[in-house]
């Protein structure tokens, strides 16, 4: 089953990190007396998926660039090229 909403970087056989995003809705509060309050804001938020475990890596980012850059570092890190030196 293909996924949309993650994103691989580099060769689709070596990514091990990928970048996925993820729905966020921002609901804002009510202070006594208010009779109603704004609807819900809904935003978008990026997370790194591991693969091979289906778990998420750090806290998630705001920015998809900042996941994609991320993704590319622990991709080179993990590739079996960068563990022969």
């Amino acid at each position: 089953m293909l996924d949309l909403n993650t994103n691989s970087f580099g060769d689709a056989m070596e990514d091990i990190f990928v970048v996925k995003r993820c729905n966020k809705i921002i609901i804002h509060g009510r202070r006594a007396g208010e009779p109603d309050h704004p609807p819900p804001d809904a935003a978008v938020w990026y997370r790194i998926a591991d693969t091979r475990t289906r778990g998420f890596i750090g806290d998630g980012f705001d920015l998809e660039e900042d996941a994609a850059r991320e993704c590319r570092r622990l991709n080179a890190v993990s590739s079996p090229k960068s563990r022969q030196a």
